[in-house]
């Protein structure tokens, strides 16, 4: 499990992608791991349902919809939700 490494690695990695304004893509439970940056203040953001309460407890605005896009995140929350996902993230990489 990626939150759950005692180093904190990925946590880091990730906190430079969203602090450097790098594209970051997390779909279904991927958000999970923008937690640990401590810099979700202020982001709108979406996920698996089971997940939405911790992106909130974060503090994450998040809602119900098939894909967000939240400055240079890109959220969606099933592979469902696959097409408007892909869509977003080749915007943002253009």
């Amino acid at each position: 499990m990626l939150r759950g490494d005692e180093e904190g690695r990925f946590g880091e990695f990730t906190k430079h992608f969203v602090q450097n304004e790098k594209p970051v893509f997390a779909i279904c439970h991927g958000p999970q791991l923008l937690i640990d940056t401590d810099l979700l203040k202020g982001k709108k953001l979406t996920s698996f349902l089971s997940v939405r309460k911790d992106l909130e407890n974060a503090g994450a605005t998040v809602v119900d919809e098939s894909v967000v896009v939240s400055d240079n995140i890109v959220t969606s929350r099933t592979p469902d939700d696959l097409e408007d996902f892909n869509r977003e993230s080749v915007t943002l990489l253009k």
